[in-house]
């Protein structure tokens, strides 16, 4: 069980000029994951099927000619409209919420979500080896 005494805890994401964000101290103990950073919160706030990975894959309208959000660096970032477009298509989980609704509720996940600093280094950890073996097997 984890310790839920929360002083070794990491905030995920913050907001910064009214922008979502990811913590220093997050981006600091994912730096070596690269985008996988962004894929492992994704998956915090949608779970773990393998298309909720590209959650956070938000970069702009279509319009923009340059992509807006990354997140990787400390940029801002957003949550993508096709999963949450999706589940209004589907009417999860009622008949109703929108799109946007299902967006501010990941919106509001990614600001509340805060880990055990020893659970995102034990992700970072296996992620590393999952990284070295596919650009072994290239």
């Amino acid at each position: 069980m984890i310790d839920l005494d929360t002083k070794d805890w990491v905030q995920i994401c913050c907001v910064n000029e009214n922008e979502i964000c990811f913590t220093p101290e997050y981006l600091n103990i994912t730096k070596c994951l690269g985008w996988g950073a962004r894929k492992f919160a994704a998956h915090l706030i949608a779970h773990w099927e393998p298309k909720f990975q590209y959650v956070l894959d938000y970069f702009g309208p279509e319009e923009v000619e340059e992509d807006w959000y990354s997140g990787i660096d400390g940029e801002a970032m957003d949550v993508s409209e096709l999963i949450p477009d999706l589940w209004e298509t589907h009417e999860i989980p009622l008949e109703g919420l929108d799109g946007e609704w299902h967006r501010d509720v990941m919106r509001a996940k990614l600001l509340s979500l805060k880990m055990p600093r020893k659970l995102i280094e034990q992700y970072v950890k296996i992620a590393k080896k999952h990284m070295k073996k596919e650009l072994k097997n290239g």
